[in-house]
């Protein structure tokens, strides 16, 4: 998957629960006016670039995913969406959801890529959920056949009550949404027994009781896909933590495809650099996959080399770090310390 952020501002900027956003605004001093948004002609460089590039191609016929901030705010949203279906017809928007109506200019925007074909995902949040994201989530129903929704916990507890949101959402609309129901009842069990009887768990116990439960309820008419993410703090340098905020007692361990030799997922920032990591580059991973706006194909491909080989250095380094007194220090390759 290509990940291609379109957009640095957000409407939740004023949120408490926005402070610990990767690109809130007192963390990209880079990002000035016009930077703060990707323009069609900046996502028309890419989409060339992309299809000159045979491991940029193959990512994106998995998918295209437009994101943020909140990539509805950029006005170009529709057109950008349309470029970048000229390379693959897998294209969806990353979206929180909280619009005022249906007349708003972002829903608009959001309803024109639906009617396209294009599938809109969804971040829950709490306290947007009743007033905005509730009723347009029944009218995004309406127009795609396809929903993945994203649940950001701080706690179990916190996990448990947006997990149940979704349960009643969908229990209300009857039995042609019953799998989908089905699942999230199933999550709800789980979730219950470990804030009940491991409230303190760590990571590890954590995926074990979980790890069975499906990600994705196939209906005739319809198939729902549910994300758990834990929160991570993220520092004035806008450094994301090595450990989960619901899981503090162990660091976060990630497993870095690129470094065994298989890019999975490409982030693209704003500026057109990339990095192959589905943290968004806030890991601050040092070695640079290549400029998507300003490198040639040839210069891409040869730093796609180059960097694998120092991310298959630098990982052999942390775990051999982790088994010493060194546990999570950086090496000089810059490899997060707990990328393995």
């Amino acid at each position: 998957m290509l990940s291609i952020f379109i957009e640095a501002s957000c409407n939740r900027y004023e949120r408490d629960e926005c402070v610990d956003c990767h690109v809130f605004e007192p963390l990209t001093p880079h990002f000035k006016s016009a930077d703060w948004r990707l323009s069609p002609a900046q996502a028309q460089t890419m989409a060339d670039k992309i299809s000159q590039v045979e491991v940029l191609s193959a990512l994106a016929q998995q998918e295209i995913n437009l994101t943020g901030g909140e990539a509805s705010q950029n006005p170009d949203v529709v057109e950008i969406f349309k470029i970048f279906r000229t390379v693959t017809p897998n294209v969806c928007i990353h979206t929180n959801l909280e619009i005022p109506a249906q007349d708003s200019k972002r829903w608009k925007r959001l309803a024109g890529i639906m009617e396209l074909g294009g599938r809109v995902d969804v971040t829950l949040y709490p306290t947007a959920w009743e007033k905005y994201q509730e009723p347009l989530l029944a009218e995004t129903l309406k127009l795609q056949n396809q929903l993945l929704i994203n649940v950001v916990f701080f706690s179990l507890p916190d996990l448990r009550d947006q997990v149940r949101l979704l349960r009643d959402f969908f229990s209300a609309r009857g039995g042609s949404y019953n799998k989908a129901t089905q699942l999230l009842d199933d999550y709800l069990q789980k979730i219950d027994y470990l804030t009940e009887n491991h409230s303190q768990c760590g990571e590890e116990l954590y995926a074990h009781h979980m790890g069975e439960t499906g990600a994705f309820a196939y209906m005739e008419n319809f198939t729902l896909g549910i994300n758990l993410l834990p929160a991570f703090k993220i520092d004035p340098q806008g450094r994301r933590s090595m450990e989960s905020i619901p899981f503090p007692k162990d660091p976060y361990l990630l497993n870095c495809p690129a470094a065994k030799g298989s890019v999975d997922i490409m982030t693209v920032r704003l500026d057109g650099e990339m990095t192959p990591c589905c943290d968004v580059g806030n890991l601050k991973c040092q070695p640079g996959f290549g400029n998507l706006l300003s490198d040639s194909a040839e210069a891409i491909m040869e730093k796609f080399e180059r960097s694998r080989l120092l991310m298959k250095a630098g990982v052999l380094k942390n775990q051999q770090n982790l088994k010493s007194e060194r546990k999570g220090d950086w090496v000089e390759e810059g490899v997060p310390p707990y990328c393995v």
